[in-house]
């Protein structure tokens, strides 16, 4: 995961195809999802703030990480 601090671009790299990527503001409003057909994707933050990034694939457990913009 790569967050350019310049653009709000958050990118993600070696994703499994058919993960789906959630991404939330701080107050719990989904902000986007992805389902992902290749091995990357990209988010666009609309402002600087807090988020929270939910990955949830079938090969591995939910994983959730924080994202400070």
């Amino acid at each position: 995961m790569k967050l350019d601090d310049f653009t709000g671009v958050l990118s993600l790299e070696h994703l499994d195809v058919n993960t789906m990527v959630y991404l939330y503001s701080e107050q719990g409003e989904l902000i986007g999802k992805i389902h992902s057909t290749k091995s990357s994707a990209t988010f666009t933050l609309p402002q600087k703030g807090m988020y929270v990034l939910v990955i949830h694939c079938l090969s591995y457990p939910v994983e959730v990480r924080r994202v400070i913009y």
